[in-house]
């Protein structure tokens, strides 16, 4: 699913749920820290153009584990979108050990569970 897509699937979701329904998003990835910015489109990423994207988090092993070994590819995250608050304690959000602080400035980031590469 592309990222514009997710962000629309996103809001037509508007219904609390009970459980959070796994998503997958594709994208070329940035890792900064603690977080990630997946970009869309390949030329935008070539080009340095990191905007739109979509912010997002992995547990902290994980997280690392990626940033050291997956960085500038293509990449296949899946998890759970949340819907970001400004009203956050210290504008972050703590997930599985990583800190999120939603570079990208959208109205949802992604808290990955699982990420590879797209060949």
């Amino acid at each position: 699913m592309s990222l514009i897509a997710a962000a629309f699937a996103l809001s037509l979701t508007a219904a609390p749920a009970a459980e959070p329904t796994p998503m997958t998003f594709e994208g070329w990835i940035n890792f900064s820290g603690e977080e990630f910015q997946l970009v869309e489109s390949e030329n935008r990423y070539r080009a340095g153009t990191r905007r739109p994207c979509v912010s997002g988090s992995l547990p902290r092993d994980l997280q690392r584990m990626s940033a050291s070994t997956i960085g500038r590819q293509k990449v296949r995250v899946t998890g759970t979108a949340m819907e970001w608050s400004e009203d956050l304690p210290g504008h972050r959000y703590e997930y599985e050990g990583s800190v999120l602080r939603n570079e990208c400035d959208g109205a949802f980031v992604i808290l990955g569970t699982d990420i590879s590469v797209i060949q």
